[in-house]
C-alpha cells in the first residue's frame, strides 16, 4: 500500500483513539479526592473529574474544549501568557512542574487556597496533560488550629511540662522555663517546684492512666498545686501547675484574721457582760429614780389639787394653782426623760388595741380647749370621710404624739386658728397609712431653726430670754414614736406666717371598719348656712354637714348671711338651720340670732350657736336669742349630729346603727349617776408612806367611800381577815411585805379557801343590806369572792403594769394619782357610792341626760313595751326575783367548768337585760357568753365579777321603779 494511503488511513483513526479513550481515562480520574483535568496539546481542557468540577463549577459553567490557561487566569488573578509558558515546557521536557499555589476565587466569591501540578501523559501516540488541584483549605485550618493550641500552652501563665517515663523534661512552656530559672534543680535532677516524688507519680499515671490531682509542693516563697495526666498512645505524662502562693497566704492571713477576730469577740463579750450590768443598773437606777421622784410629786401635784378644792382667796388659788402648774411642768419632764431613756434603750413597745380614730383625735382637741378659749384662738380639728376610723394600733402613743404637736401649736400661736386634720395617706385590704397634719398661724421658724428640730433639748427658741419653755423633748420622742408606727414627721413653715407639723402612722384596721364621714338618711337634703369669720372652722363645718349629705352654704359675716338667707327665701328655697359662730367682729353671731327670729320670713329657720370663748351666761343669752342649740368648740363629729337631729326635731332612735360597736364611743355617765339607798364602801388602803396615806384617804372620802389604813401588807392581811372591803389600794414597795407577796397571799386563800363566808376575810354584812343581797355574798361563789387589787406605785417603766397584772392585781395606777383616774378605776371593780340618798327618783328635765341611762334606759323601756305601765312593773318585778337563780346557775356553770352551761346562762342573762334596756349588764354579759363560746373559762372570774358589780347597780336602780313607770314620774310630780 503506498505511503500516502497509510497516512491517511492513521489520520482517518485518530479521532477514534481520541474519542474513546480520553472519556474512559476521565472516568477513571472519577474516583480520585483531588481535582483532575486533562489537557490537550493546544491545552485545550478535554476532561474534569468531580472535585474538579467542585472548584471550577458545573459541567454546564465548565469552558470545554476552551484553552486552560485563560480560563484559570480568570478564576486566579494570574497571568495567562505565563501560565501557558510553563504548560509548553512540560510538554517539551516532560517532566512535571514543580507544585504551585494558587488562590481561586470559587463561585461564591470566597478565596481558597489550592495547590496544582502539571504532569504529561501519553495515550497511545497522543500526550496530555493532567492538572491535579487540591483544596488546602483544611490542612491549613488544621496547622492553624495546631499553631493555635501551641500558643495556649506557650502562652499560659500555669506552668506546663511533659514527661517521659525516665523522668527526662521534653517540653516545658515559658512559664515553666521562668519557674526553673528561679528556683533550679533539685539534687536528683528534677525541677525544684515538681513534688518529690516525681518517678513514683510517672509511674503511677502510666500504669493506672488515672490523672492524679493535688499534689502540693510547698517553697519558702511559692506555693504550687500540680495536675498529672497521663498520655498513653505517647508513653508521656503532662504536668499543669497552678500557682497557690496567694491562696496560702490569704489562707494565712484569714486565720491570723481568725484568730484575732475570736480574741476581739472575747473581748467584746466581756464588754457586753459589762455593757448589760450597765444598762440593768441604769434601768434599776431609772425605776428607782422615778419612784423617789413620783412619790413627793404624789403629794405635792394631789395635796395641791384638794388644797383648791377648799375655800381659798383669790390670791391663795393663785398662788395653789401656781404650784400645780409648777408640779405638772416637773412631772412632765420627769416622764419625758424616762421616755428618752426607754426609748434609747429599746424597752418601748406598741400596743395592738382596737382603738376610735375620730375619739382619738377629738380627745386630743378636748385637753387644749380651754388653753385655746384663754388665749383667744380657734382649735379645730376633723377626721376627713375616706379615713377608716375603727383601727388597730396603739392609741396612747398616738394620742402623745399628737398632743406634743397641738400643744407646741397652741403655745407658739398667739392670735389666729390652730386646726389638726387626718387625711388617708394610703389604703390596703387590711392596714391603712394615715396622715395627721396641725396647722397654726402662729410665729413661724426659719429654715436654720427647722434644720435643728427633732432633735433632743432642742427648742425653736433657745435663747437664755426666751419667752416659751419646755425640754425639747417632746418633738424629739414624737419623731421615734411615729418611726416605730411606720411613719414619718416633719414640717413646713415660713417665718412670721405660720407652721404645719405633719406626721404619718401606719395602722390596721378593724373588720368592718367604716369611714369617719357617712351619708345620713335623716340629715341628708337638708339645708344649712354655716356662719363663721374663721376660714377653718368654716372648711370644718362644710366637710361635716356635707358628708351627712345635707347641703350648705357658706358666709364669713353677719352681713353675708342675712344676704344668703333673704336670697333663698326670695327662690323659695330657705334654709332649715343656720349654725352661728358666737364671736365674730361687727355683728356676733347672738345679735344676728335675735334679728332673724324677731324677722317673720325669716324666723323658721333654726338656729344652733357656737362658741369657742365660754362665758357665764351665753347658754342663757343664746336661748333668749332664739337659738335652739349651743355647742362648745372644737365641735365633735357625734355632738354636732346629735344636736342638729334633736333641732330639726328629728327621733332619737338611740343613734342607729351606721357604726359597729367597737367604733362609737357612747357618752360617760356622770359622776352623779348613783344607786339609791346603798351605803358607803369600804376601801382599804395599804401604803407605807404618811403623804400619800392622807392624800389616798381624802382622795377615797371624796369618792364617797369609806378607807382603812394599814403601813404594809401583813396588816392588810390582818385588816381582811377582821372586815369585808370593795377593793384594795394596794402600794407595790413596802417594808416587811410588799405588795406583790400581800396579793399573792390573798389570793391563794381565794382559791383555797372552801369554809363559809363568815370565815372569809371580808364576810361581814354591810349594815341596811338584807334579801337578795345577803344571798348573794353568802352564795357559793362568795367563798372565793374575788377582791378587787388596784395597784398603787411610782414605778412608770415598761413592765411594770404587766408585772402588776400577772401577779394578780386587777387594775394599775401610777403615781402622782389623779382624782379622775381613781375615780375610774374604782368605778370598773366597785358599785358607785351615792352623792345624796333620795326616796323618790325625779323626772329629769327635757333636753338632760339620765345619769342612770347607762344602766338602765326606763324611758326606752316604757317606749318599747307600748307604754303599758303595768307590763313594765311586772317585768321589773319579775327580774328582782330571778336575777338570784340566773347568777347563781352562771356560779355552777363555772364551778363546773361546762364552757356550753356557761354561754347558755349567759346569753339567757344578755336576753334579759336587752328586754329591761339595761346596755352595760347586757354588754358584760356577753362578754361572758364569748368566754364559754371561746372554752376560756380561766380568763371568766374576773368578767363575772363585773358582772355582779353592775347586776347590783342595776338592782338598786330598780328598786325605785318596783311599782311601775307612772308611779315614779308621780311621785317626781
Amino acid at each position: 500500500m503506498p505511503q500516502s494511503r497509510r497516512k491517511q488511513g492513521a489520520s482517518r483513526r485518530r479521532p477514534a483513539v481520541n474519542s474513546w479513550r480520553i472519556p474512559n481515562m476521565a472516568d477513571l480520574l472519577e474516583g480520585l479526592p483531588i481535582g483532575a483535568l486533562i489537557l490537550n496539546p493546544e491545552l485545550t481542557i478535554l476532561a474534569v473529574n468531580r472535585e474538579g468540577r467542585r472548584f471550577l463549577g458545573p459541567r454546564s459553567r465548565l469552558p470545554m474544549k476552551q484553552s486552560f490557561p485563560a480560563f484559570w487566569s480568570t478564576l486566579t488573578a494570574s497571568d495567562a501568557d505565563l501560565i501557558a509558558a510553563q504548560l509548553t515546557r512540560v510538554l517539551r521536557s516532560g517532566h512535571p512542574i514543580a507544585s504551585r499555589q494558587q488562590l481561586q476565587m470559587k463561585r461564591t466569591g470566597i478565596l481558597v487556597p489550592v495547590e496544582w501540578t502539571c504532569t504529561p501523559s501519553t495515550f497511545g501516540d497522543v500526550t496530555v496533560l493532567m492538572i491535579c488541584i487540591r483544596d488546602l483549605s483544611q490542612e491549613m485550618e488544621a496547622k492553624h488550629e495546631r499553631d493555635r493550641l501551641a500558643a495556649i500552652a506557650h502562652e499560659s501563665p500555669s506552668p506546663m511540662i511533659e514527661l517521659d517515663r525516665h523522668g527526662s523534661l521534653l517540653y516545658a512552656n515559658p512559664a515553666m522555663i521562668s519557674l526553673l530559672s528561679r528556683f533550679g534543680y533539685s539534687l536528683e535532677g528534677f525541677p525544684s517546684v515538681a513534688p518529690a516524688q516525681l518517678m513514683t507519680i510517672i509511674q503511677r499515671c502510666l500504669s493506672t492512666g488515672q490523672i492524679l490531682h493535688g499534689q502540693e509542693v510547698m517553697l519558702p516563697k511559692a506555693s504550687f498545686s500540680w495536675t498529672f495526666c497521663p498520655v498513653l498512645p505517647h508513653g508521656v505524662v503532662r504536668g499543669y501547675a497552678t500557682d497557690m502562693t496567694t491562696v496560702y497566704t490569704t489562707q494565712q492571713a484569714l486565720q491570723e484574721t481568725a484568730t484575732q477576730l475570736g480574741e476581739s469577740n472575747q473581748r467584746l463579750d466581756q464588754a457586753l457582760e459589762k455593757a448589760t450590768e450597765s444598762a440593768r443598773v441604769k434601768s434599776a437606777f431609772l425605776a428607782t429614780v422615778s419612784h423617789e421622784l413620783r412619790t413627793p410629786m404624789n403629794g405635792v401635784i394631789g395635796m395641791t389639787s384638794l388644797l383648791m378644792e377648799t375655800p381659798l382667796t383669790p390670791e391663795q388659788h393663785s398662788y395653789a394653782e401656781t404650784i400645780r402648774q409648777c408640779g405638772e411642768a416637773l412631772l412632765q419632764l420627769i416622764n419625758d426623760v424616762l421616755e428618752c431613756s426607754k426609748i434609747e434603750a429599746g424597752k418601748l413597745e406598741l400596743e395592738c388595741l382596737d382603738f376610735n380614730l375620730r375619739t382619738t383625735v377629738e380627745q386630743v382637741l378636748a385637753q387644749f380647749a380651754e388653753r385655746a378659749e384663754t388665749k383667744g384662738i380657734e382649735l379645730t380639728g376633723l377626721v376627713h370621710a375616706s379615713v377608716p376610723t375603727g383601727l388597730k394600733g396603739d392609741p396612747g402613743r398616738l394620742r402623745q404624739v399628737l398632743t406634743n404637736l397641738v400643744a407646741n401649736a397652741v403655745k407658739f400661736t398667739d392670735k389666729g386658728d390652730v386646726a389638726l386634720q387626718a387625711y388617708l395617706e394610703s389604703d390596703s385590704a387590711d392596714t391603712v397609712e394615715v396622715r395627721f397634719e396641725v396647722t397654726d398661724s402662729g410665729m413661724g421658724m426659719s429654715s436654720t431653726t427647722i434644720d435643728k428640730l427633732f432633735r433632743p433639748f432642742v427648742q425653736a427658741d433657745s435663747s437664755t430670754t426666751r419667752k416659751y419653755g419646755g425640754t425639747g423633748l417632746g418633738l424629739s420622742i414624737s419623731k421615734q414614736l411615729v418611726e416605730l408606727m411606720g411613719g414619718q414627721i416633719g414640717v413646713r413653715s415660713i417665718e412670721g406666717q405660720g407652721s404645719t407639723f405633719w406626721c404619718t402612722a401606719r395602722f390596721q384596721k378593724q373588720a368592718g371598719s367604716l369611714r369617719a364621714i357617712l351619708p345620713s338618711g335623716e340629715l341628708a337634703g337638708k339645708r344649712v348656712l354655716i356662719v363663721d369669720d374663721n376660714e377653718s372652722n368654716r372648711m370644718i363645718l362644710h366637710h361635716l354637714v356635707s358628708g351627712w349629705g345635707m347641703v350648705d352654704d357658706l358666709a364669713e359675716d353677719a352681713e353675708s348671711a342675712w344676704q344668703r338667707i333673704t336670697e333663698a327665701n326670695q327662690r323659695g328655697t330657705p334654709y332649715d338651720l343656720a349654725i352661728l359662730d358666737v364671736i365674730m367682729p361687727g355683728k356676733d353671731g347672738l345679735q344676728l340670732a335675735r334679728e332673724l327670729n324677731s324677722h317673720p320670713e325669716r324666723s323658721h329657720t333654726r338656729l344652733v350657736v357656737m362658741t369657742s370663748i365660754l362665758q357665764r351666761g351665753h347658754a342663757e343669752q343664746a336661748r333668749s336669742s332664739g337659738a335652739m342649740g349651743y355647742l362648745p368648740k372644737p365641735v365633735r363629729h357625734d355632738e354636732l349630729r346629735g344636736c342638729l337631729r334633736t333641732v330639726l326635731g328629728m327621733q332619737d332612735d338611740q343613734e342607729r346603727t351606721t357604726e359597729q360597736i367597737g367604733s362609737i364611743v357612747p357618752q360617760l355617765v356622770t359622776r352623779h349617776t348613783i344607786a339609791e339607798n346603798v351605803e358607803h364602801q369600804h376601801v382599804l388602803v395599804v401604803e407605807d408612806n404618811i403623804v400619800n396615806q392622807k392624800l389616798a384617804v381624802r382622795m377615797v372620802e371624796k369618792l364617797g367611800y369609806r378607807p382603812d389604813v394599814v403601813d404594809n401588807g401583813q396588816e392588810a392581811l390582818v385588816a381582811l381577815a377582821k372586815g369585808r372591803y370593795a377593793a384594795i389600794l394596794m402600794d407595790c414597795q413596802m417594808p416587811l411585805m410588799d405588795g406583790f407577796e400581800t396579793t399573792r397571799i390573798i389570793r391563794e386563800r381565794e382559791a383555797s379557801d372552801t369554809g363559809s363566808s363568815s370565815a372569809l376575810p371580808g364576810s361581814d354584812s354591810r349594815p341596811g343590806n338584807t334579801g337578795g343581797h345577803d344571798d348573794i355574798r353568802h352564795s357559793p361563789i362568795e367563798t372565793h369572792r374575788h377582791i378587787p387589787i388596784i395597784a398603787v406605785t411610782a414605778n412608770a417603766m415598761q413592765g411594770d403594769r404587766e408585772r402588776c397584772l400577772a401577779a394578780g392585781m386587777d387594775d394599775y395606777l401610777s403615781k402622782p394619782i389623779k382624782l379622775n383616774e381613781l375615780r375610774a378605776a374604782l368605778a370598773r371593780w366597785t358599785p358607785a357610792p351615792p352623792q345624796k340618798v333620795q326616796a323618790t327618783k325625779p323626772m329629769l328635765p327635757p333636753g338632760t341626760t339620765d345619769p342612770a341611762q347607762g344602766i338602765f334606759d326606763h324611758a326606752q323601756m316604757y317606749q318599747n313595751i307600748g307604754s303599758d305601765n303595768e307590763l313594765f312593773g311586772q317585768l321589773i318585778r319579775l327580774f328582782l326575783d330571778r336575777y338570784q337563780t340566773m347568777l347563781a346557775d352562771i356560779r355552777t356553770a363555772l364551778a363546773d367548768g361546762n364552757s356550753s352551761a356557761v354561754e347558755r346562762s349567759a346569753h339567757t342573762f344578755k336576753g334579759t337585760a336587752g328586754n329591761l334596756c339595761a346596755s352595760e349588764v347586757g354588754l358584760i354579759a356577753s362578754r361572758l357568753e364569748a368566754v364559754g363560746r371561746l372554752q376560756a373559762l380561766h380568763d371568766a372570774p374576773p368578767v363575772y365579777a363585773q358582772l355582779e358589780i353592775e347586776v347590783g347597780r342595776l338592782v338598786q336602780v330598780l328598786e325605785s321603779y318596783r311599782n311601775g313607770y307612772p308611779a315614779m314620774t308621780q311621785a317626781a310630780a
